[in-house]
């Protein structure tokens, strides 16, 4: 399912976007200066990414989430869990982050699917339901 972008919302300071699809969920991303804010409309929680060295970093354990330098390939452990994060340049000027499960085999399960421009706007984001958000 494909769904179109919303009207950006903006201040001097900061720009706020909003994501959605066919489905109830969408996104609200909100960009500042030095972080970006993504808050899912059926989560409680939002997930920051704070700007450092050009490339932006999660907030709970400062592993490299978005990047337009280097192409770059990171696994990680929270709460006993494993996940790897895949990030890359694709054509045309996008870059996409990928994260996946890895299961005790070693086996990949998609989770969720960032695509960015070199100015870190979000035009796309794909979850494991096969939901396009745009």
């Amino acid at each position: 399912m494909v769904a179109s972008l919303l009207m950006p919302l903006s201040s001097c300071s900061e720009r706020r976007e909003s994501l959605s699809s066919n489905t109830r969920q969408s996104f609200d991303i909100t960009y500042s200066k030095k972080e970006i804010v993504i808050e899912s409309s059926t989560h409680t929680g939002k997930d920051h990414f704070f700007k450092k060295d050009g490339e932006y970093f999660s907030s709970s354990d400062s592993i490299l989430f978005f990047s337009v330098v280097r192409d770059t390939i990171l696994n990680s452990t929270s709460s006993g869990i494993d996940y790897k994060t895949i990030i890359k340049k694709e054509g045309n000027g996008l870059f996409t982050t990928s994260n996946y499960l890895v299961s005790n085999t070693g086996c990949l399960f998609f989770l969720i699917s960032y695509s960015y421009d070199s100015d870190y706007h979000i035009s796309k984001i794909v979850k494991c339901s096969n939901v396009v958000y745009q």
